[in-house]
């Protein structure tokens, strides 16, 4: 008994005097409490600039989808939103979904005609110029110029935007073209009072680029050249209602300047008949490819193809 306490008694000693030993070491103590504080740290990911490219996309779908809560949650929670002719910064969730309540009221929608996007550890950002169009309550739409710049970080592998502005471009093409900066409110959005001469759309488009262009080139894009039937004709008037007013994105591509269409849906409705009425409205559809596109190249768009409850 008496010799198992002085072997314990002299590993207590031998420890204790180790333990005195580190601390006591130059620079040892600092670096023992330094280990402890500071956290592991986080690996780098780096986004492809196709990936980036699909942050939009996935954007513009949530405007199109009228839901303030889809668009909202594009954002982080401390992501700062600089709107167009707002004088108010929305630098919380609650901001930034207060100014989409309202201006999701245009139905707008993005499509960008130039960019450039710089790619950093866990950081991408997308810089470049967009048309935004709006419209009215009786179904007349207005586009502006404008340039953007999108801020997106990534956490815990989901990237989400950081930083968002947009603005007006400062040299306006013609004299009727509206005044941005003036009359700045709470609720001031990022496009111009509608115009009265020109028709709606029946979808929005926005065409992803290819990686490889110039900042200085617009990027090759598929757009809808015509459409003979509208969405809503593809359903019956039993399915119209039961529709209502819901959206179905599309992904619609091309490979080159090839006629040959590919479609597939992006962002289903919950309705099986509305998915395959979008469906059909694109296969009926003509569409073609502007730019020059690599032989090889897919040239693919976003498309929201939105239904009217209408007459019923």
């Amino acid at each position: 008994m008496l010799g198992s306490a002085d072997n314990l008694l002299q590993r207590l000693v031998a420890t204790t005097l180790l333990t005195l030993a580190i601390w006591l070491t130059p620079g040892a103590a600092t670096a023992a409490q330094s280990a402890k504080m500071d956290p592991a740290p986080t690996a780098c990911v780096y986004a492809k600039e196709s990936e980036v490219a699909d942050l939009f996309s996935s954007w513009n779908l949530a405007l199109a989808s009228l839901d303030p809560a889809k668009v909202t949650a594009m954002y982080w929670p401390d992501a700062v939103l600089l709107p167009t002719v707002s004088n108010v910064p929305r630098k919380n969730a609650a901001a930034i979904k207060d100014y989409f309540v309202h201006f999701l009221q245009r139905f707008p929608r993005g499509e960008i005609t130039e960019r450039t996007i710089h790619l950093g550890c866990n950081t991408a950002m997308d810089v470049g110029l967009y048309v935004f169009s709006v419209m009215d309550a009786n179904g007349r739409a207005s586009s502006v110029a404008a340039r953007y710049t999108f801020v997106y970080t990534q956490k815990n592998g989901v990237w989400k935007i950081q930083h968002h502005h947009s603005s007006a471009m400062p040299e306006t093409t013609s004299p009727a073209s509206p005044s941005h900066a003036a009359e700045p409110s709470e609720h001031a959005h990022d496009a111009p009072p509608p115009s009265p001469r020109q028709e709606a759309p029946a979808v929005s488009a926005e065409a992803t680029p290819r990686p490889a262009s110039a900042a200085s080139k617009a990027p090759a894009q598929i757009r809808l050249a015509s459409a003979s039937r509208t969405a809503n004709s593809w359903l019956s008037p039993e399915q119209r209602r039961k529709v209502g007013r819901d959206t179905v994105g599309l992904k619609v591509c091309a490979t080159g300047r090839s006629t040959a269409r590919t479609f597939e849906v992006s962002a289903p409705s919950p309705f099986a008949e509305a998915n395959e009425a979008a469906l059909s409205w694109a296969r009926a559809a003509r569409w073609t490819v502007s730019g020059e596109p690599e032989p090889q190249e897919s040239v693919c768009a976003q498309v929201v193809v939105r239904f009217t409850d209408a007459g019923l």
